[in-house]
């Protein structure tokens, strides 16, 4: 696509070869006047972009081939060493401020240009064939047809933005004839309505970055086409018109939509604006966005004690009236905490009219796993929005009103159920699947998993999520240790916690050398082992959190999620088959806490530190629900009724018996298409340091060799190579002073997954 700036070289460049060949020597030198100066920006272009040998007459500068006429004189005679000037072209010099005429009056022409004078006889003159020096707008029109309106703005105009013409392909510029100010104003402010942001953020910085010829074209079009001056009517003219969103200023207010934090000082200019008596558009004004926030934080404040028919009406209510704020700009930047929290406060209204609780153990386990753990979801939801103490009191105040009885009715049909009718729980010694990594997450809840599920399968994993139930008490020390697949192994001990048959604390060493006398492997934390064989390990630490900071454990869940699954995700990468979610336990968290319930210390062995649970002392009595330990159906385990706790003040508690806490997720986590197939990695063979690698199955995949198998940063090798049908291939690693260490050939799908991986020596054969 031909730009104007190529037409004007192929102009320079055919002027060049226009003299008569039969009688007329080629021409030394192109002589190009230009008397008013506005083609300097082309000049540069051409020389530098176009590699046209232009010298041009000026302030001395050897390196831009600048400098005084006896300077250019000594260029085209070339008796100055080292120029970097072609000798096979003929060189154009340029003469900004002179004109033809002046450079033909050789006895009365300028001082500066006498020297050169004489060049326009041995040389040639580049202008129109009328004799008058170019123009660019007279180029325009003699060899592109294009025609320029006679205007001052124009003519201002495309002369400061001739550069940027320049670089615009000929049929674009041609469809814009005649070129008038509007349409070069443009090509120095493309997106005009972001540069009027920008200017309106930083006026002074902007227009200094601007500089004179841009900030010229960009009052025009502020002048033409958005009815102010940024000169003289200011920034507080064109906030007027942007909250108005008026005409062309709609435009401008839906580009300031799309990135509002790019302009962090608007804000605060619409904010120091007096509000119009019957503003035509609320959502322009942060001032009515924040009046309407502390109407809805008072809203919800004023539910406390109202029944929960009403609270669930009025919360509906709300919805509907302040709903449309989340898709203000003053939601995304992070002024609406509320409206946010409203959406899920809505969601949970809705979800707790549904008071379908009873039946079996089965029956109601599965009612949780698939529908109501939705009610947990979006309290969690409703709470990770707020932030600020008192938006915080209101959602707390909205949830109590709407869930805390649902809750409770919840969780004691559950109690009831289960206490008459007690599901059978063993404890075994189990195998997992050859490629398989158990990875235990503590404190999973249903809920959580699900959101765990949902981004998996966004980065490409399937994905099969199932419940267990959990054993009595839900507390770590009890639960831990009946989902690991050595239970079998264990039997009751001493406050609360299993031994192992030697007697062992079924504590984390312990476990381990459980785990390892099974053959599973214990990696660590970024550890990733034979993925050939079996393996244990954990990530996460959402229950530690929730302990720690109560209602306020929705904020760090994304981050605890963004965590186990980038560890799910380096595990398939590094060659595991199948990763195995399991977890021990669930949760209730309610803000402002949970009701509490009187327990006779006289009943119980441990004094403190148990919320929902306690181990009642042998022969004693209470009306509390009581439930047998898990590990040593002997000890009698006492549970807070209902949703209550033994202690004030706890948001956050497990121990007890109830959906939440009980009956909890497992996912089984496997690569997408593509990852099932199985390859294998023969021995590798070293030869100093290249490597010779066969790898079966992988025709079309791509192998390197890393430090790390799910790190693309720690490639070792010269260049990852593609697998050919026979799969042999060979590796370079060029460093030597990685000679003896370990690393990880890897395998890599067409996505750049790690889909096997085999531990190798470098160097080492």
């Amino acid at each position: 696509m031909t730009t104007l700036l190529d037409a004007i070289d192929n102009a320079i460049r055919a002027a060049i070869r226009d003299y008569n060949r039969e009688n007329t020597t080629p021409p030394v030198a192109l002589l190009w006047p230009d008397p008013s100066g506005e083609w300097q920006p082309v000049a540069t272009l051409l020389r530098e972009e176009k590699g046209l040998p232009i010298i041009t007459l000026g302030d001395y500068d050897p390196g831009q081939w600048r400098g005084p006429a006896i300077y250019i004189r000594c260029l085209v005679e070339g008796t100055l060493p080292g120029t970097g000037l072609p000798d096979n072209e003929t060189p154009v010099i340029y003469l900004p401020g002179y004109s033809r005429i002046e450079l033909r009056n050789i006895g009365d022409g300028p001082e500066p240009i006498q020297p050169l004078a004489e060049l326009q006889y041995r040389g040639a003159i580049w202008s129109h064939r009328n004799g008058r020096d170019w123009t660019i707008a007279r180029f325009l029109k003699a060899h592109l047809d294009i025609a320029t309106t006679s205007d001052q703005d124009t003519k201002k105009l495309l002369r400061d933005n001739i550069d940027k013409l320049c670089n615009e392909p000929i049929s674009s510029i041609k469809s814009h004839q005649p070129l008038n100010a509007a349409y070069l104003a443009s090509l120095a402010q493309p997106d005009y309505r972001k540069q009027i942001l920008l200017w309106m953020n930083s006026p002074q910085e902007e227009k200094e970055r601007m500089g004179p010829k841009d900030w010229s074209s960009f009052r025009y079009i502020c002048k033409t086409d958005y009815g102010f001056d940024p000169h003289t009517d200011g920034v507080a003219t064109a906030v007027e018109l942007l909250t108005s969103q008026g005409k062309r200023w709609a435009d401008v207010w839906e580009r300031y939509r799309e990135n509002p934090h790019a302009y962090p000082n608007i804000p605060t200019l619409i904010r120091n604006t007096p509000l119009p008596p019957l503003p035509m558009f609320s959502e322009s004004w942060p001032q009515i966005n924040d009046a309407m926030e502390e109407d809805l934080r008072q809203a919800l404040l004023n539910l406390q004690g109202a029944p929960i028919d009403e609270a669930r009406r009025e919360i509906l209510r709300l919805e509907e009236e302040h709903g449309a704020r989340r898709s203000w700009v003053w939601a995304d930047l992070g002024e609406s905490p509320l409206a946010f929290a409203l959406q899920h406060l809505s969601r949970l209204a809705k979800l707790t009219e549904d008071f379908r609780f009873g039946g079996t153990i089965e029956e109601q386990s599965k009612r949780y796993a698939n529908e109501y753990w939705r009610a947990d979801d979006a309290i969690v939801m409703a709470l990770a929005h707020v932030r600020r103490q008192e938006d915080r009191k209101a959602v707390t105040t909205a949830i109590r009103a709407i869930a805390r009885k649902w809750l409770d009715d919840l969780a004691t049909a559950f109690q009831d159920e289960w206490l008459k009718s007690p599901p059978e729980q063993h404890k075994e010694t189990w195998e997992p699947s050859q490629g398989e990594v158990l990875l235990f997450v503590d404190g999973l809840r249903m809920d959580i998993g699900r959101r765990l599920e949902e981004r998996l399968q966004r980065s490409g994993c399937t994905c099969t999520l199932t419940y267990r139930l959990s054993v009595l008490p839900t507390t770590t020390e009890t639960a831990k240790p009946a989902v690991m697949p050595i239970a079998g192994e264990l039997a009751g001990g001493q406050n609360l916690t299993p031994v192992t048959r030697t007697g062992a604390v079924a504590q984390i060493s312990a476990l381990r050398t459980l785990l390892k006398e099974q053959k599973i492997q214990v990696l660590g934390d970024d550890g990733y082992g034979d993925t050939e064989g079996r393996a244990w390990t954990e990530c996460g630490n959402i229950d530690r959190a929730g302990h720690e900071r109560g209602s306020e454990l929705p904020a760090a869940l994304d981050d605890e999620l963004a965590t186990i699954e980038r560890r799910i995700i380096d595990l398939l990468d590094a060659g595991w088959q199948q990763v195995s979610v399991v977890t021990d336990h669930g949760w209730l968290l309610l803000p402002g806490g949970l009701n509490k319930t009187d327990l006779l210390q006289s009943l119980v062995s441990f004094k403190k530190g148990r919320g929902r649970y306690a181990d009642l002392l042998p022969d004693s009595t209470t009306n509390l629900p009581t439930v047998a330990w898990f590990w040593d159906r002997n000890v009698r385990i006492a549970l807070a009724p209902g949703i209550t706790c033994f202690e004030a003040g706890r948001e956050y508690d497990h121990g007890g018996l109830s959906p939440q806490e009980v009956v909890v997720p497992e996912i089984v986590v496997t690569r997408g298409s593509g990852a099932a197939q199985r390859l294998v990695i023969q021995t590798p063979s070293w030869r100093g340091l290249r490597c010779h690698i066969t790898v079966d199955g992988a025709e079309g995949y791509t192998v390197d060799i890393r430090l790390k198998p799910g790190d693309p940063a720690t490639s070792v090798t010269k260049d990852k190579k593609t697998v050919p049908r026979e799969g042999a291939v060979s590796l370079l690693v060029p460093d030597d002073n990685l000679e003896g260490k370990e690393a990880m050939i890897v395998v890599l799908d067409e996505n750049g997954n790690t889909v096997t991986q085999r531990k190798t020596i470098i160097g080492v054969e």
